[in-house]
């Protein structure tokens, strides 16, 4: 678990809650799927309103906050599903401007955003993140209007995560991505990116990667530095561009080595934008999205997420 800030908020849970499960129907039976009903039943053993809902259109209209009371919203999934969660209720704002509470059963291959806060897939434990809990304003980020909250990437990974895309079947693991890799470092031309940060000067790339937190797949740290409310982004800019280049780029990830070569630039800011004449494919929070031109923009404390507190054990 990560330490949080000091400027975390205390949560206690209001007398009247509601509180929305949701899923994709079309998850499967994966591990930790049998905490789901789990969760709803011992919610709903203690008088909570506890539902379970799969569609986008029904958390929207469930997530709306009613007088006097709080809705808290549960992903069960992965991090796109917690990413695409928090994108529907961010349409549920009452009218002092008020966000559903998020706190995610993770049940995916990585969850990076609730492995760095410190949740676990545990019905159990979430009741008393739920109960106990801090509130923690998270910074969220929008690429060409979809919504992510932990990185965007264009270039090498995002290929590795399309070519998995293509050929994905059934439940992924790690191991599943040694095909896709493979098969980039051997065709991936590496075309040239264009980048500018907030209206500054157009940088040249071959490799562009936006972190909101310091997070990404396969415990890699590749912008350790990255803090998830300071409404900045953390911009690494990966420079040469050629097979050996980008095989070089991965191995120096790998053994932690990356931020010390003279071709890696950093860089923060609020707004990014990539251009390519090439069709350059990116990705957000581990999914494949699309192929840019790509917007990026900064929404402050856009998400109200619900962390495990230090205090939870003693209270």
């Amino acid at each position: 678990m990560t330490d949080l800030p000091a400027d975390i908020d205390r949560f206690s849970i209001p007398e009247r809650c509601r509180v929305l499960v949701f899923t994709s129907p079309n998850a499967g039976s994966g591990k930790g799927r049998d905490q789901i009903p789990r969760f709803v039943e011992l919610l709903q053993q203690s008088g909570v309103d506890a539902r379970v809902t799969h569609q986008v259109n029904e958390l929207q209209e469930l997530s709306a906050v009613p007088p006097d009371s709080q809705v808290i919203i549960v992903p069960a999934g992965g991090d796109g599903t917690l990413s695409l969660a928090s994108a529907a209720v961010s349409k549920s704002i009452d009218s002092d401007g008020n966000l559903p509470l998020i706190a995610p059963l993770p049940l995916g291959t990585e969850n990076l955003l609730a492995r760095h806060f410190g949740h676990t897939s545990r019905a159990e434990e979430l009741i008393q993140t739920i109960r106990f809990g801090s509130c923690y304003r998270l910074d969220a980020g929008t690429a060409n209007e979809s919504p992510f909250l932990i990185m965007a990437s264009c270039g090498f990974d995002a290929e590795v995560v399309r070519g998995m895309h293509l050929t994905r079947s059934g439940h992924i693991q790690r191991l599943s991505y040694f095909g896709p890799i493979m098969r980039a470092m051997r065709h991936y031309p590496f075309p040239e990116l264009e980048v500018r940060i907030d209206n500054g000067d157009t940088l040249e790339c071959r490799w562009a990667m936006v972190f909101n937190l310091p997070c990404y797949g396969g415990g890699l740290k590749i912008e350790p530095n990255a803090i998830g409310n300071d409404g900045l982004f953390d911009v690494i800019l990966f420079r040469k561009g050629s097979i050996p280049s980008g095989i070089g780029y991965v191995t120096s990830i790998w053994t932690g080595t990356h931020l010390k070569r003279q071709d890696v630039v950093r860089l923060r800011g609020r707004r990014v934008e990539i251009r390519s004449s090439g069709r350059v494919p990116y990705q957000l929070d581990g999914d494949y999205a699309g192929k840019i031109p790509l917007r990026i923009e900064m929404h402050p404390g856009f998400v109200q997420l619900l962390v495990p507190s230090k205090q939870a054990a003693v209270a």
